[in-house]
């Protein structure tokens, strides 16, 4: 298994926007691409940080060469909404301890 951990710093007064076009941008690639689904985390800086997990990195890369018209369209407009976003790490799993889905994937 393999995970990405991303860091987007939004923009004032987008954090509605962003979460809502993240959202849209991690259910397509769950319904269309085989992704594991994805964690969006808010740190008390206020930067958001995703936690991706892929079956592997392959998946990871590919993900990348989607094209669909939703797909460019939500994606575009999350990245609107930021000032920057950063892959922080790219990580291999070698431990997994983590439980199933918290609340049916919505905490």
């Amino acid at each position: 298994m393999f995970c990405a951990l991303l860091k987007f710093t939004v923009k004032p007064h987008c954090d509605e926007p962003f979460r809502h076009h993240w959202l849209a941008v991690t259910q397509w690639y769950s319904r269309h691409a085989g992704s594991l689904g994805a964690r969006l985390h808010r740190a008390s800086t206020g930067e958001y940080l995703a936690y991706i997990p892929c079956v592997s990195r392959a998946q990871w890369k590919q993900q990348g060469d989607m094209s669909d018209a939703e797909l460019h369209r939500h994606r575009q407009a999350m990245r609107e909404c930021c000032e920057a976003i950063e892959l922080l790490y790219e990580l291999d799993v070698v431990e997994d301890w983590l439980r199933g889905e918290v609340g049916g994937g919505r905490v």
